[in-house]
C-alpha cells in the first residue's frame, strides 16, 4: 500500500530541509567550481531529484505519473523562480526551460567533474533558486504556526 501526501499539505515548507542542505552543498561547487563524490548527502540528493522530477513531469505534453504531486511541485518551482531571479518570464516555455536546465544539473549531481562555465552559472542559479524555496519554506512554517497560536515563545509580543 502506498501513502500519498495531500497535495494541499505539500507547500514549500515541506522541502525546507532539502533546500537548506541543497544551497549550502551548491555554495561549496561554486567556490570549488567542482562537484566531488558524495558532495550531496544521499537522502537530499533524492529529494532534490524527487522534486525537479516531480515538476518537470509537469511541463510535458503526456499525462504524469500522479498529476497532483507534479503540478504542486512545477507551481512551488515556477514561483520560487520567479521571486529569485525577479525576472519577469515571457511564458511557461521559458519556465519549463530553466526547470529541464535545473533537472539536468541536479540528475548529474553524483557525477565528480570540475563544471564548464555553463554549469557554473546554472550552479549558482540553483542555490539561489534553493535559498528562496529554503526562505519560502520557512515562511509558510512560520505562518502556519501562526495559524495555530504556536508562535515560539521568544517571538510573541510582550504585553
Amino acid at each position: 500500500m502506498s501513502q500519498t501526501i495531500s497535495v494541499g499539505v505539500v507547500g514549500p515548507s515541506y522541502w525546507t530541509y532539502m533546500a537548506t542542505v541543497m544551497a549550502e552543498c551548491l555554495d561549496a561547487v561554486t567556490k570549488s567550481n567542482r562537484i566531488e563524490t558524495g558532495q550531496v548527502p544521499g537522502g537530499v540528493f533524492h529529494d532534490a531529484r524527487t522534486f525537479s522530477e516531480l515538476a518537470l513531469e509537469a511541463t510535458g505534453s503526456s499525462m504524469p505519473e500522479n498529476p497532483p504531486a507534479s503540478l504542486n511541485a512545477y507551481g512551488i518551482a515556477a514561483e520560487v523562480i520567479r521571486r529569485s531571479f525577479g525576472e519577469v518570464l515571457k511564458n511557461r516555455k521559458e519556465v519549463d526551460q530553466r526547470l529541464a536546465a535545473y533537472a539536468d544539473f541536479i540528475r548529474r549531481l553524483d557525477e565528480p567533474r570540475t563544471l564548464h562555465q555553463r554549469e557554473h552559472q546554472t550552479a549558482e542559479n540553483l542555490q539561489t533558486f534553493f535559498l528562496d524555496l529554503k526562505e519560502q519554506g520557512e515562511a509558510e512554517a512560520y505562518e502556519s504556526s501562526i495559524a495555530f497560536g504556536t508562535v515560539p515563545v521568544g517571538l510573541r509580543n510582550s504585553a
